[in-house]
């Protein structure tokens, strides 16, 4: 798993920082990003092995976009992973001969406007929230 995320975080700061990109705007791309769009439809549908490749390759794609883009928490927002495959699954109909990686593209700059910059839910509890109230005297 962790040669996954490595793998992703390299292709992710390739595909997403123009500056990482060769002189000809190319990038190399490794795993189920390389595949096209109609064999992530073909592995949705069938499930097993070939489904968990690309669902770990996504995975680790996004987090891998968390850790590299600026503020940027969770690219993903609101939006459930599901939905999320489910746009994909519908970029991937409309277009099933692109590179799985371009699909993945296309999603995060969709999401990006959405993300949550912050891991943060509420501002931090001040002493009086956290401190225990008193039982009350009988």
């Amino acid at each position: 798993m962790i040669y996954k995320l490595l793998t992703a975080l390299l292709l992710l700061a390739a595909s997403h920082m123009v500056s990482a990109r060769d002189f000809e705007g190319s990038y190399a791309v490794y795993g189920a990003g390389s595949d096209s769009c109609q064999q992530y439809i073909g592995s949705m549908k069938n499930a097993g092995r070939e489904q968990d490749y690309f669902i770990d390759w996504m995975i680790g794609y996004l987090s891998a976009f968390n850790v590299i883009m600026p503020s940027t928490y969770n690219v993903l927002g609101e939006t459930g992973f599901d939905a999320a495959q489910l746009w994909l699954q519908r970029r991937c109909e409309k277009y099933p001969k692109e590179p799985f990686i371009t699909a993945m593209i296309k999603l995060t700059e969709v999401l990006y406007p959405m993300r949550h910059q912050s891991g943060l839910k509420k501002t931090p509890a001040t002493a009086a929230e956290v401190e225990p109230k008193a039982a009350p005297a009988n």
